[in-house]
């Protein structure tokens, strides 16, 4: 049996979509192979520290821990908003080095305890991996290397310090069109230097399992609610994707006679015209399948990440949605024909009563959305294939 090595910095649950991500393809790759997972722990201080490492079980998987320089998403952030003045869709390169460093990531001993783990294709999954194409091409010689990169269609994917993780392995696997597109900007994507002959672009058609006949039960409190929609400004919990929420009071208003279900960082609420109610359950994602399984419709108002999970489970439950412009839960929407999108309010509006006015429109949406989402991401097989001709050839 062929032996792979995952090796990330978004293990775990506290890296929301990413780790989910990460997790889904060990679990994918561990139906053909064995899997091992080196993470790479970034709480500890700025400095690259010593090669301190542990093992433990983390359910089929054997994680082997190992301290790595922290990540300072703060610095970074007000970094990349002052670099970002100008408006322009690309980063200065002489800044490159300083961003990839607030990425933390780097640790000292890991090429050795990944060659200690004798693999014969080692993936490498998100940005803060950008380090090891070079320093393991001695040191894993004959061990076929793939990487996915989890930036989406970010400018740091322009960045020179970033292109190993695309012309300096086998292959590489993208989650989006989006990201599909940024990648393929890069000739290195084409042709990689440190490699003899092209480097494989394939798009990962994530696959997510939801469990349809537990979302078939109405959440408690419910009940009394006969038409809703459902509201996304913070989900979940913890993710930095929330905003404010315009008020029930203003939704409701633009959209018309419909009690709207909110899903916000902490606590979830719905009201109609007579009343506003918190929703007494905890926050969680079979809650909220619950949820979007007896919407008429959801409506996103979180800046997306790199997938947009919400957005697929969404269509998956056959439920439409009406998603921010430009994002990939747009892509979605426009790929599958079960959404709208909108540049503004008005625009959420505009779509949001479009289909719940109609009948007609909201069956197209729902049918159309939910045949493309469960033949792209809801199959595991599919999936599993497809992660295993990315990590073997």
């Amino acid at each position: 049996m062929s032996r792979i090595v995952l090796v990330t910095a978004r293990w775990g649950a506290s890296h929301g979509e990413s780790g989910a991500i990460a997790r889904l393809l060990a679990g994918a790759v561990s139906q053909r192979c064995e899997v091992g997972v080196v993470s790479l722990c970034t709480p500890g201080p700025s400095r690259v520290p010593g090669p301190a490492t542990k093992t433990r079980r983390d359910g089929v998987f054997l994680v082997h821990e190992i301290a790595a320089a922290a990540a300072m998403p703060v610095r970074a952030g007000l970094a990349r908003a002052a670099l970002s003045l100008g408006g322009e869709d690309r980063l200065p390169e002489v800044a490159g080095a300083r961003l990839v460093e607030l990425m933390g990531g780097r640790a000292s001993g890991v090429v050795e305890l990944i060659a200690s783990l004798r693999p014969d294709s080692v993936l490498l999954v998100g940005p803060e991996t950008w380090w090891l194409p070079e320093a393991l091409g001695l040191s894993v010689s004959g061990a076929r290397l793939a990487s996915v990169p989890l930036i989406g269609d970010d400018a740091l994917a322009d960045l020179v310090q970033l292109s190993p993780l695309y012309g300096g392995v086998d292959a590489v696997g993208v989650v989006s069109e989006a990201e599909r597109r940024r990648v393929t900007r890069r000739p290195e994507t084409v042709i990689g230097p440190a490699r003899s002959r092209p480097t494989e672009l394939m798009e990962l058609d994530v696959a997510f399992a939801v469990n349809r006949p537990a979302a078939n039960q109405l959440m408690v409190g419910m009940a009394q609610f006969d038409r809703f929609v459902v509201l996304l400004t913070g989900f979940p919990d913890g993710s930095p994707g929330a905003v404010r929420s315009p008020g029930h009071d203003y939704v409701g208003a633009g959209l018309g006679p419909v009690a709207v279900a909110e899903v916000a960082h902490g606590h979830w609420s719905v009201s109609d015209k007579t009343q506003l109610r918190e929703v007494p359950v905890r926050p969680s994602r079979p809650n909220l399948w619950k949820l979007l399984a007896h919407a008429e419709l959801c409506l996103d108002l979180r800046p997306q990440g790199i997938l947009g999970r919400e957005t697929l489970e969404s269509l998956l439950l056959g439920t439409p949605v009406v998603v921010p412009e430009g994002t990939v839960a747009h892509e979605h929407a426009e790929r599958s024909n079960g959404g709208l999108w909108y540049s503004d309010y008005r625009e959420m509006f505009d779509a949001g009563k479009a289909i719940l006015d109609s009948p007609l429109l909201r069956a197209t949406l729902s049918t159309q959305g939910s045949e493309w989402a469960t033949m792209r991401h809801g199959d595991q097989e599919r999936f599993a294939a497809q992660v295993a001709r990315l990590s073997l050839g």
